[in-house]
């Protein structure tokens, strides 16, 4: 896996543990689907305008997706969170 792939898993994800459909997150953003699925193909990350949409939809940062770091614990909280939910019930 080349590092910019790393940002289409950690976006797929994401959406998972939102319990978000890519196709339907993706387009809510404003950019087709398939040109998607060709930057991930390609291996390029979407522009930049596109990655701030799509990090603004799963409630992280363009930081985290691109990079997996955050300056922010709050995502890391918010997965644990719901991860303890699912255990739970």
């Amino acid at each position: 896996m080349n590092d910019n792939s790393q940002f289409f898993e950690r976006v797929k994800n994401l959406a998972k543990t939102k319990g978000v459909n890519l196709r339907d997150l993706i387009e809510k953003c404003g950019i087709n689907y398939d040109s998607y699925n060709s930057y991930k193909r390609y291996g390029n990350l979407p522009r930049a305008e596109e990655a701030v949409s799509i990090a603004s939809a799963l409630g992280t940062t363009v930081e985290y997706l691109v990079t997996g770091k955050t300056t922010d614990n709050a995502e890391v909280c918010e997965l644990l969170r719901k991860a303890l939910e699912k255990l739970s019930s």
